[in-house]
């Protein structure tokens, strides 16, 4: 393995007025180090142990701020951004993959340093007896099929000054390994994964792009709806054009489209949306895009992620750095100039996950909520529902809608064998019908015994389902955003996740599930048919998951995202600057050895 090189980004030289006094009037202690996934935290305890005066500033200068913390290696200085939680008390917050500009934390051995009004004034020590802790606290974050490596060890040096005191070391060190050499020279294959391969594909659409930037430019008032994850547009891509629409505003924008699934098409599509993408004022995605590892965005192009989901429990994007499916330190989720969410309780969470910072994640709520909350909408789909489906109409509905397990889109599976169909089917009676609705990923369709199917019946198809949970009276789910609209409704649901320990383990969650889940979590298919027979489902979660996940509970979302986000009204000028770096420094041009590998799916 060899280093990656140091990043220049965030590095100011300390000038010579920055000397550390001789008897630091402050003792500045580390006292515990803990994790939260790839999140550090450090908890510092600061006392004032002699006289100090700080040196007023400059005649015109700002004053600097009272108390200030660095992570200094030689002549590097880095802010860490930190928060007080008591008197003399301070936590420290390093979020490893996305430090500081979208970046992870660079390479280096790195002192913390308490700086007082500007001046810097003590070092971190730590306890020589608790050194234990040091690597009990250290971590290895292995991603890219284990060939990419970041590390982040703990430990003690002796301060220059006093020798009785024992600086805290933080070193962060990103390590990649190169293929293997190939047993047998074959040059004519060398040339064609040279000139063919992935990593040259990547290479061509970004030079591509930036052929066309540079010779066409962005056309103002083009709007991109786009997904590399769907065939057609639907959900919060299509109420935001409905929306646009309606308000009489399509005159103002030329929108353009692009659908496709992965590995499908060819050159002949990527060209379209690669034109589509550098031509483009505002891009609009729903979902993972994968071709935007491929680009350097320009500033011009607004990118805003309308993420399809809402608050479910999987860990995506940097929330699983480190874990199985980990994305690299590059990403596409980095380009978003802004992305959506449904309360300020989650933009820390779609942050992390995204790599971006929370000033980038704005919560509009999800545009397609403005249809499921439209009482005229809901009140014609029942109403056609029940025409539709006689047999259904007047019972009492239970939805059986989990989520897919395996890796991806390709190894999307269900193991029905967990499903005791004999003893579901008991306990519904002539009044109750269960309507499976599988998720799109997985391809082998369920199959619903003969004598079962006047109660049972398989809804993976139907085209509305946002519209199909109006007509639910229980759900049964288990890690599916679903629950996010859903919880809208105050209605029972219950959570069948026998392999959660596994899925946690594989996938990771943002919050312990059994704490988190709006309603009763069932370990075995047995303790489903109790709380169908008991009427048990613990509904009172309900309205604190829906408190926690909804800022707004109304039809407006769609408009927040137009006004807010596209238009860029006066009022929310605040939110209409990108925070997405205007240029990428080297810390991303270190991973060029990642490069000869496609990436996983990681979305």
């Amino acid at each position: 393995m060899t280093d990656a090189a140091v990043p220049p980004a965030s590095v100011v030289p300390v000038s010579e007025a920055e000397i550390i006094r001789p008897l630091p009037p402050f003792d500045v202690t580390v006292d515990e180090l803990s994790w939260e996934r790839a999140k550090l935290t450090i908890r510092l305890s600061v006392v004032q142990v002699g006289d100090w005066t700080p040196l007023p500033p400059e005649r015109g200068e700002v004053p600097p701020p009272a108390v200030d913390f660095r992570l200094i290696d030689g002549k590097r200085r880095i802010p860490v951004p930190f928060t007080a939680v008591g008197p003399g008390s301070f936590e420290l917050h390093v979020d490893v993959p996305t430090f500081r500009d979208r970046q992870a934390i660079p390479n280096g051995t790195w002192r913390i340093v308490m700086f007082a009004h500007g001046e810097r004034v003590a070092p971190a020590r730590f306890d020589g007896r608790s050194l234990l802790e040091l690597d009990e606290g250290s971590r290895v974050f292995l991603y890219d099929g284990n060939r990419a490596v970041t590390t982040v060890s703990f430990g003690i040096a002796e301060n220059a000054v006093d020798l009785e005191r024992l600086d805290f070391l933080m070193r962060s060190y990103h390590l990649f390994r190169s293929r293997p050499k190939p047993k047998k020279f074959r040059p004519m294959k060398r040339l064609k994964a040279f000139f063919l391969g992935a990593p040259a594909k990547q290479r061509y659409a970004g030079l591509i792009y930036q052929l066309i930037t540079r010779t066409v430019g962005v056309k103002p008032g083009r709007i991109l709806f786009a997904s590399d994850q769907r065939l057609r547009i639907e959900g919060n891509l299509r109420r935001v054009q409905e929306r646009i629409v309606e308000r009489g505003l399509q005159d103002r924008f030329d929108m353009k489209y692009s659908f496709r699934l992965p590995r499908s098409g060819g050159w002949g599509t990527t060209l379209r949306i690669i034109y589509l993408l550098a031509t483009s004022e505002i891009v609009l995605l729903d979902d993972y895009f994968g071709i935007l590892k491929s680009l350097r965005m320009d500033p011009r192009t607004k990118v805003i992620q309308l993420w399809h989901a809402g608050s479910g429990f999987k860990s995506v994007g940097y929330s699983r750095f480190g874990n199985l499916g980990s994305p690299k330190l590059w990403h596409p989720h980095r380009q978003y100039t802004f992305a959506i969410t449904g309360s300020e309780h989650l933009r820390h969470v779609y942050a992390e996950a995204f790599g971006i910072e929370e000033a980038a994640v704005i919560p509009t709520g999800l545009p397609r909520v403005d249809w499921f909350l439209d009482t005229t909408l809901r009140d014609r789909f029942l109403t056609t529902f029940a025409t539709e489906y006689p047999q259904i109409a007047g019972k009492k509905v239970v939805l059986f809608a989990p989520t897919f397990r395996g890796r991806s889109i390709y190894t999307a599976f269900y193991d029905y064998s967990q499903i005791d169909f004999d003893a579901l089917y008991e306990v519904c009676g002539d009044d109750t019908v269960v309507l499976f609705r599988m998720h799109h990923f997985v391809k082998n369709p369920i199959e619903i015994p003969e004598q079962y199917q006047d109660r049972f019946f398989d809804f993976t198809h139907y085209p509305d389902g946002l519209n199909l949970l109006h007509a639910t009276d229980v759900l049964i789910t288990d890690y599916s955003s679903i629950i996010y609209e859903f919880s809208l409704l105050d209605r029972p649901m219950l959570f069948f996740a026998p392999d959660k320990v596994n899925y946690a383990a594989t996938r990771g969650f943002h919050r312990d599930y059994d704490e988190t889940a709006p309603g009763r979590v069932a370990d075995t298919f047995d303790d489903v048919i109790d709380a169908l027979r008991t009427g048990e489902f613990e509904q009172e979660k309900v309205a604190e998951f829906r408190r926690l996940n909804f800022d707004r509970v109304d039809t407006g979302a769609a408009d927040r995202v137009i006004d807010w986000l596209i238009l860029g009204n006066p009022d929310t000028e605040k939110i209409t600057e990108s925070p997405v770096p205007t240029e990428r420094s080297d810390a991303n041009t270190t991973e060029s050895s990642e490069k000869d590998v496609p990436e996983e799916e990681i979305a």
